[in-house]
């Protein structure tokens, strides 16, 4: 199935979904929602598909003109406000889920790596907005310089398919969180999904441990990790070599054999990996390759973060930051479907003698995705938009920059940059 078709499929399954009383019910507060009032459930639902970075007002303003008073009525964003709070996030985490299944099991051909899919699981901290309920439950992390303000910050997750660019599976946490834990919670739904198999996972430094490594063995996940330059198996690695991590007969571990790589980088720099691949065939440079094929988690992070505006929240409770965060992964996974289909597109249709490649323009892509999946799911307009999005996108491609390379800044979060007292307008 193309991928814009499935794009279609998970809008309409998601629509079935919102429109089904008996699914709705699983979400829904105690003691809500169950008297006729002028917000019902779905008019939040709607309304938080459709909200926008600026603030309620005027997203409760651009919602009636768009929409009109029949998908969202005339009420103040007081009522909006308290009312989305019964509303379990656990909703919009099944409406990713839904992207997520129906995307891997209607896609014919996925892309591979030398016969493997390829995995990246990485961790991003993120701002949260201040308050009672976020610091009970992501803590407090930062004070400032005069030690009277408080701030607080998550770790957000995810295990991304970096070669069909899909988020397969997220969470978020409190700040001080284990990624490892994190990490094992995302193969285990790999496993659940039933697509691990023939698959390579892919770990940044700080991730490795003797026990995580056992454990992707003892499960049977294919993994390759960045190792940090100051442990033992990296001072006594000059190449590549196979060795062994030791086990202890009184507690019944076995040892396990380790392959470690030493890759030097264009700068002359060196990195160590740490695999239980041990193909013959995968040689030092394809496993440097390998490694570098993680980048796009990078840049998926940066797509929520810069893009989609993660950390701007549309509301400053435990429940508004979770509805919100699984908001944006689903947004991300259609506009990946319809970025992937344009590419395909492009490649199949421009003339190979141009001068320059181009690829869809994803924040083109955002836009039109953020007003158009409200639309479809209030009947304003009908799933065949979405091909003309398709067409639309197309005659919006970007050229591609040849050689581009920009210097990665290594950011650390000691002040916030995003205020609920500064929205944007749009």
């Amino acid at each position: 199935m193309e991928k814009h078709e499935i794009c279609k499929l998970i809008i309409q399954r998601i629509k079935d979904y919102i429109f089904s009383p008996d699914c709705l019910e699983a979400h829904r507060g105690k003691n809500s929602f169950i008297r006729k009032r002028k917000l019902s459930m779905l008019h939040l639902i709607t309304y938080l598909l459709y909200t926008s970075k600026a603030s309620m007002l005027s997203n409760i303003s651009s919602i009636q003109e768009e929409l009109g008073n029949e998908w969202f009525p005339n009420v103040s964003k007081q009522a909006v406000s308290k009312a989305r709070q019964n509303i379990d996030p656990s909703l919009f985490r099944e409406l990713f889920n839904i992207s997520v299944d129906l995307f891997y099991s209607n896609i014919d051909k996925r892309k591979r790596w030398h016969g493997y899919h390829v995995f990246a699981i990485d961790g991003s901290k993120i701002e949260v907005p201040n308050g009672k309920s976020t610091f009970e439950f992501f803590g407090e992390m930062f004070t400032h310089p005069d030690h009277e303000r408080k701030y607080t910050a998550g770790l957000a997750s995810v295990v991304y398919d970096v070669l069909d660019d899909y988020i397969v599976h997220a969470s978020l946490h409190r700040f001080l969180a284990s990624e490892r834990s994190a990490a094992i919670e995302h193969m285990k739904n790999l496993q659940a999904l039933d697509i691990y198999t023939d698959s390579i996972i892919i770990f940044d430094r700080g991730y490795y441990s003797e026990e995580m490594f056992r454990y992707c063995v003892a499960n049977g996940y294919l993994c390759l990790m960045r190792l940090k330059e100051s442990i033992k198996l990296t001072r006594s690695c000059n190449g590549e070599k196979i060795d062994k991590l030791p086990g202890n007969k009184k507690k019944h571990i076995e040892d396990i054999p380790i392959r470690v790589i030493e890759v030097i980088l264009d700068d002359g720099s060196k990195e160590y990996l740490a695999t239980n691949i041990f193909d013959p065939s995968i040689t030092r440079e394809m496993f440097k390759e390998l490694y570098f094929l993680r980048w796009p988690i990078e840049l998926k992070y940066y797509e929520l973060k810069e893009r989609l505006l993660m950390e701007e929240y549309s509301g400053k409770t435990k429940t508004s930051v979770f509805q919100d965060f699984y908001i944006n992964l689903l947004l991300a996974n259609l506009t990946s479907l319809i970025k992937n289909k344009v590419d395909e597109d492009i490649d199949r249709n421009l003339n190979p003698a141009n001068k320059y490649r181009y690829q869809a323009n994803r924040t083109f892509i955002i836009g039109k995705m953020k007003k158009l999946l409200p639309k479809i799911l209030c009947n304003i307009k009908d799933l065949i938009c979405i091909d003309a999005l398709v067409k639309d996108a197309f005659r919006a491609r970007s050229q591609i920059q040849p050689r581009r390379k920009c210097k990665r800044k290594n950011r650390k979060l000691v002040c916030r940059k995003h205020f609920p007292n500064q929205k944007y307008t749009f």
